[in-house]
């Protein structure tokens, strides 16, 4: 095997895991109730679930483009073309990390912590 074809499986596998992970994390927002954070009012916790909601599709978004960087990795695409998409996933990893901090300071204003969540169930 060569090093594109390697590397092109790799960003696959990668790719392949990001969406499974979205997948799982949707799955369990689903189920999230506002008893399970009875320390949020209503409007908080809504907006918490909408900040989850952008967080995880922007994860969808980054490991969808993971595959066509695979493929084009695979099929001995151009320099110019793994640059785009290697450029595209990090402004989609960027862009996730303010929907995180509004989180962050959502449940620090009620006192609670990533921990607190992780031991209810829920995922950031």
């Amino acid at each position: 095997m060569t090093h594109d074809v390697l590397s092109g499986l790799l960003f696959l596998m990668t790719g392949a895991a990001i969406i499974y992970l979205f997948q799982v994390r949707r799955k369990q927002l689903r189920y999230l109730t506002p008893e399970q954070l009875a320390e949020l009012e209503e409007q908080d916790f809504d907006q918490l679930k909408v900040l989850l909601k952008t967080a995880y599709e922007r994860m969808l978004y980054m490991g969808v483009l993971f595959l066509p960087l695979a493929f084009s990795s695979i099929h001995d695409g151009s320099k110019v073309s793994k640059l785009f998409f290697l450029l595209l996933i990090t402004l989609l990893f960027l862009s996730n990390i303010p929907p995180r901090n509004r989180i962050i300071r959502l449940l620090e204003q009620y006192g609670l912590s990533v921990n607190d969540l992780r031991t209810r169930g829920i995922r950031i």
